[in-house]
Parts: structure tokens; C-alpha cells; sequence
């Protein structure tokens, strides 16, 4: 089994897609922290606090993108686990996604800011995304190209007995 379906790429794509997003949100948290120095003279008592939710935010956002890189280079390099790991992240982040969507949906009808309906449209395609990657991991094709070669060997050999 030396050709990949074309799942494979799909599911490549999707994880390249979502470590986009992950990245602009990452940039977006970064251009906080930077902002958040001219904020001085408003927000004194907030500041340390502002710092470190703004920072940590980035760094997660980031790396959360190298993971989805690494998904996806693992997904085209057919490493064995990464079906099993993928499975159990994008369910996680199916959990974490429709909080968002519920937070920036309340949010969107509640204030009517750009920062709001943007939220709410890169979580509302990031969800989407997310629901693509496990429908493409749940497909018969992809579970057969992510089994060993070893076990697929064995399969074979049986068949013609």
C-alpha cells in the first residue's frame, strides 16, 4: 500500500488549515501583549494580570499550530499512532471548539464589535475544520493506510491461503 488516498491529502490539508488559524490567533494574542504597555494609564491594577493571560494565550496558540504541523507532516508520513492521536485530539478540540462558539456567539449579539463576529466566524471554521478531520480519520481508507505494514502484510498472506 504505497499510494496514499486521496484522504490522506484531505486530511493534510485540514490540518494545515486549522494550524493557520491557530497562528492567527496566535498573532492576534501577540499584538496584545504588545498593546498592552500603552494601556497604563486605564488599566494599572490589571496589568501584571494582562501580561501573563495575553502571554500564556500566545504561547499556547502557537504551540498548538506546531502540533497541527506536526499532525500533518505525520499524516503524510504515515506514522501508525498519529490515527489514535488524532482521534482523541479533535474530539478534545470538538469539546473546546463548541464552548467558543456558544462564549462568541453570546458575545457577537451582546456587543457588535469586530473583534466578536471575527472570533465567532474563525470558531465557527475552525469547528468546521475540526468536524472534517474526523470524518476523514473516520473513514474505512484512512484507519487501513494507518495500520502497520507489518499487520497489513499479514492480512494479505492469510487472504490468499
Amino acid at each position: 500500500m504505497s499510494e496514499r488516498p486521496g484522504a490522506i491529502y484531505m486530511l493534510t490539508l485540514l490540518w494545515i488549515a486549522l494550524c493557520g488559524i491557530f497562528i492567527m490567533w496566535g498573532q492576534f494574542s501577540l499584538d496584545f501583549v504588545i498593546q498592552i504597555p500603552s494601556w497604563e494609564n486605564y488599566l494599572e491594577d490589571l496589568m501584571p494580570m494582562l501580561h501573563f493571560g495575553y502571554l500564556i494565550s500566545t504561547i499556547v496558540w502557537f504551540v498548538f499550530a506546531a502540533i497541527f504541523i506536526f499532525f500533518a507532516y505525520a499524516t503524510f508520513k504515515r506514522i501508525h499512532w498519529i490515527w489514535t492521536s488524532g482521534i482523541i485530539l479533535t474530539t478534545i478540540f470538538l469539546a473546546i471548539f463548541g464552548l467558543m462558539l456558544a462564549a462568541f456567539m453570546i458575545n457577537a449579539l451582546m456587543f457588535r464589535d469586530l473583534f466578536s463576529v471575527l472570533g465567532l466566524v474563525t470558531v465557527v471554521c475552525s469547528f468546521l475544520i475540526d468536524i472534517a478531520i474526523v470524518f476523514f480519520l473516520t473513514r474505512p481508507v484512512t484507519k487501513l493506510y494507518f495500520q502497520k505494514e507489518e499487520s497489513i502484510d499479514l492480512e494479505k498472506s492469510e487472504l490468499k491461503i
